[in-house]
């Protein structure tokens, strides 16, 4: 049920962030806000053509959602279909977000459609080819969770971990809508994230909006202070002497970051809150995250300490976490943790996620496959609907956009001189001012 009326265009009822905040799942009520009017989409949700997706774009504004998901066709298909949504109002001119100059990212996304479409690609490219990874991956991961829960083997246990990571990549792809040209697909793909002991919903809300809308923003992206106060990983935030040695215990406490979802998630259901984007549990997301996560544990603890002692088993199971940490984390780190990355407010979000956001090895197939498509990130926040096996194709066409911008495209040789950077940056920022070679 609607959670009132459609007004008429005479009539338009303001509507102000925090009443539009309000009806983010909260009632059964799901309301949106796109080019300054809102919409009631509580029934259009059920048969929305790209899915749950959807959902994130519930309680706030749409248009940065809206835009980097959809083609120039897609865009002007979603418009026709919100004349057929209920309109229920309009928010006030003042908590309306700045827009910026949209000229780069109609420009290169012009480009990039005109390419794919010159090369007969389509935007879920490869897909059959993730369909079978999918398989592989899964049947590679029950024989080595076999291997490992009958005889304990710490190799076994490593090898879980690697896999659990590249599924890792497929659930990134999955939850952007990217990972098929189905919804099923792309559900299937995103539940992962809960089949390896997380939370699709809690990940999609902190990725998608408070990551993706607003990279390297404080306090807005979540990313800028993950394990804050213990590490320092913007310049925004305070200096405190124990950051000095950040640069090598952010590394120790990479290890941890796979098992701290068995917790963090629950704590954000309950709070309605993750980091600085605030979100609606409903009773199904409960019971999938509460079904998952005993789940994992019955598989990954219970049933190897039935076998082999508590010792080995929660022994193995650290291993295979960190492993999967390790793998997943290494490759997420570069990409925004670099110097300079901080972007300009009020710019427009295109060009906020280039100014936010380095590569490593542009152009690299292998590279690209890796790292599931990561290595890529500037194409990734760009386009992240786009199928990851399309983003070597197109760098250079983004490459060159940039430069014709007067933006810059950081781009790092390989993924090891990435690392040095980032490891470098740790360091500067943890360093007094008076020691930093720069200030920022």
């Amino acid at each position: 049920m609607s959670a009132a009326p459609p007004t008429s265009a005479g009539a338009a009822q303001a509507i102000t962030l925090a009443e539009l905040a309000r009806r983010d799942g909260r009632g059964g009520a799901l309301w949106t806000a796109i080019d300054g009017e809102v919409y009631d989409i509580t029934e259009f949700a059920a048969r929305h053509p790209g899915g749950g997706i959807i959902r994130l774009a519930a309680g706030r504004e749409a248009d940065l959602l809206l835009e980097s998901y959809h083609s120039s066709d897609g865009l002007r298909r979603a418009h026709r279909l919100l004349r057929r949504v209920p309109r229920v109002g309009a928010l006030r001119p003042e908590d309306r977000a700045p827009r910026g100059d949209p000229a780069f990212f109609e420009t290169v996304r012009a480009r990039v459609e005109a390419h794919l479409r010159d090369r007969g690609l389509s935007r879920h490219h490869g897909a059959r080819a993730r369909a079978l990874e999918l398989l592989a991956l899964t049947l590679a991961l029950a024989l080595c969770w076999c291997l490992r829960a009958l005889t304990g083997s710490y190799l076994a246990a490593i090898a879980c971990g690697l896999l659990i990571a590249r599924l890792g990549f497929l659930q990134h792809s999955g939850n952007h809508a990217a990972a098929g040209a189905t919804r099923a697909a792309n559900r299937r793909a995103g539940l992962l994230m809960d089949a390896l002991g997380g939370s699709s919903r809690v990940w999609s809300v902190e990725h998608q909006l408070a990551h993706h809308l607003h990279p390297n923003v404080l306090r807005r992206d979540n990313d800028c202070e993950i394990a804050s106060p213990l590490l320092r990983l913007h310049p925004g935030l305070p200096r405190r002497f124990w950051h000095r040695g950040q640069h090598v215990t952010t590394f120790a406490l990479m290890s941890v970051g796979l098992l701290k979802w068995l917790v963090s998630d629950l704590v954000d259901h309950l709070r309605g809150r993750v980091g600085n984007a605030p979100f609606h549990a409903s009773a199904r997301d409960w019971a999938l995250v509460l079904a998952c996560k005993s789940t994992w544990l019955i598989i990954h603890v219970l049933v190897p300490a039935a076998l082999l002692g508590w010792p080995a088993a929660l022994a193995t199971t650290v291993v295979m976490m960190a492993s999967a940490a390790y793998y997943l984390e290494s490759i997420f780190i570069v990409n925004h943790i670099q110097p300079g990355l901080v972007p300009p407010a009020r710019a427009h979000w295109a060009v906020v996620q280039v100014r936010a956001t380095a590569n490593w090895s542009s152009g690299s197939r292998l590279a690209n496959a890796l790292s599931g498509g990561l290595n890529h990130q500037i194409e990734h926040h760009l386009f992240p609907g786009l199928a990851i096996a399309l983003y070597p194709e197109i760098s250079p066409i983004v490459r060159r956009t940039c430069e014709e911008f007067g933006l810059p495209y950081n781009d790092f040789p390989g993924f090891f001189a990435a690392w040095r950077s980032t490891f470098a940056y740790l360091r500067e920022l943890g360093l007094p001012p008076r020691r930093a070679s720069t200030t920022r």
